[in-house]
């Protein structure tokens, strides 16, 4: 198992691959392998500094980092927006939150598995991220989101993790970042966090887990998420 270089939590654009490779993945949103990837890149100083700096390490040396991850190992992600920035806004407003008229900033933050069993060589499980930003400004923030995988042990399952930036973000609203993760045949059983961490301009706003644990039916590898 390779030391991981940069600690994640995930984001805000995702994840870190298993370390039996079964795949690769990159940022989605319609976009290509190669276009995922260099999008992964393009991350770079923003997210790779804000990660250097959870790990008391030097900028320099987290946005070199940045520019190196991307996709990595048995991940791919996409994202959408799912609602406007006048209805986020408008439901925060009566939630007694107040919306500030220069910035935006995050709402909220919650990280889901879509379903609680998978199986090996099956569908893959996504992971959603669900962003909730408020505010108003014509300047738009880069949200990148990043996961690492996590064995029960403490150990991390994943050579690095893998960053991504939510795409489609234009302001204020309500955003879907998913990592898609294909379980490889033969993944060892037992417990695994998904550990997430949201960034807003290169700022950590946000920490999330997910668990589920991987067992054995009828001679088959299934994931069992739990919350």
């Amino acid at each position: 198992m390779k030391k991981t270089v940069v600690l994640a939590l995930a984001g805000v654009v995702f994840v870190s691959g298993c370390a039996a490779p079964n795949g690769g993945g990159g940022m989605g949103g319609g976009h290509s392998a190669g276009q995922n990837t260099a999008a992964g890149a393009a991350v770079g100083a923003v997210a790779g500094c804000a990660l250097a700096a959870a790990l008391g390490k030097r900028c320099a040396e987290g946005a070199a980092i940045g520019a190196l991850v991307g996709a990595a190992i048995g991940w791919s992600s996409s994202s959408e927006k799912v609602a406007s920035a006048q209805t986020v806004n408008a439901q925060a407003r009566r939630e007694g939150v107040a919306v500030p008229d220069d910035e935006i900033r995050l709402r909220d933050y919650q990280l889901n598995p879509s379903s609680r069993v998978a199986q090996a060589g099956g569908a893959p499980l996504q992971v959603v991220g669900d962003i909730r930003l408020i505010g108003q400004s014509r300047r738009v923030p880069e949200v990148v989101q990043s996961m690492t995988l996590v064995k029960a042990n403490g150990e991390n399952a994943s050579d690095k993790p893998q960053i991504a930036r939510v795409e489609k973000v234009d302001g204020a609203g309500q955003y879907k970042a998913i990592g898609i993760y294909k379980i490889p045949r033969g993944m060892e059983q037992g417990q695994y966090t998904v550990r997430s961490v949201l960034f807003l301009d290169g700022r950590e706003v946000a920490r999330r887990d997910t668990a589920f644990r991987v067992a054995r039916i009828d001679g088959a590898a299934v994931l069992v998420a739990s919350r």
